[in-house]
């Protein structure tokens, strides 16, 4: 028996207009300190929870990136030429650890928009051996997130795997998924809260600029390899030197 695994965003948009609080779990308690958060300089939490966990550098996890509509997506890895374009949805697997830069475009439903969002790479998954492709995560992007975005807001997610227990004690079919905080929450703590964050996710419309450090802008230079939806393609996987913090 294949033992399903539910991914789900947290979802925060800065500026705020009308958002729903995300439901407390009485499971745990609310109130204890989380020294991270969504305003975590880019690629500090990644850092520190890879050093915790201890991800071995040789494991890639699969991420399925998707456009509503279709579209183009490019992932960066500390270098302003992409390692890595395909259509959405895209499977693409990258180091735990580590933060890459994509590029969404050529979008049916936003034909003259380029978006560069952010993915931060905090944990990973254990499917059964061989299997890793059938458990992407999924980094959702939807007609809400790119209309905001393009009007000058910031939308941040947090995906993560819903705790089981949590699960058993919130109505499926009456909690709000994705759930929203409010800019003055903090988004990690309330992913914590749920189950396990696994990838920030953050969404603006700031394009890059020939003064801004590769380093910096287009991620940490984890490793990338694109992955076929189909098993009988074979891929290659691309290095590049590991960042240290």
């Amino acid at each position: 028996m294949t033992q399903r695994i539910n991914l789900h965003p947290l979802l925060l948009s800065i500026p705020a207009l009308v958002l729903l609080a995300a439901p407390v779990c009485h499971a745990q308690d609310s109130r204890f300190h989380h020294p991270l958060n969504q305003r975590t300089p880019l690629g500090k939490t990644a850092a520190w929870l890879s050093h915790i966990h201890g991800h071995q550098e040789f494991w890639l996890q699969p991420v399925q990136v998707s456009i509503p509509g279709g579209g183009d997506v490019s992932i960066y890895s500390a270098a302003a030429e992409p390692m890595a374009s395909t259509k959405s949805p895209a499977l693409v697997a990258v180091n735990a650890g580590h933060t890459y830069r994509l590029k969404l475009a050529n979008m049916p439903e936003f034909p003259d928009a380029e978006l560069y969002p952010s993915i931060e790479i905090l944990d990973r998954l254990h499917p059964p051996a061989g299997q890793e492709n059938r458990y992407p995560i999924p980094v959702p992007f939807t007609r809400r997130d790119i209309a905001r975005a393009l009007s000058g807001k910031l939308v941040t997610r947090v995906i993560y795997v819903e705790d089981p227990e949590t699960a058993q004690m919130l109505d499926p079919l009456h909690r709000e998924i994705p759930q929203a905080v409010t800019p003055a929450e903090n988004a990690l703590q309330q992913a914590d809260l749920l189950g396990r964050p696994m990838i920030i996710v953050r969404l603006g419309n700031r394009r890059p600029s020939e003064h801004q450090t590769a380093s910096l802008y287009y991620g940490t230079g984890g490793a990338v390899e694109l992955r076929d939806q189909s098993p009988t393609r074979e891929v290659t996987r691309v290095d590049r030197p590991q960042k240290n913090f």
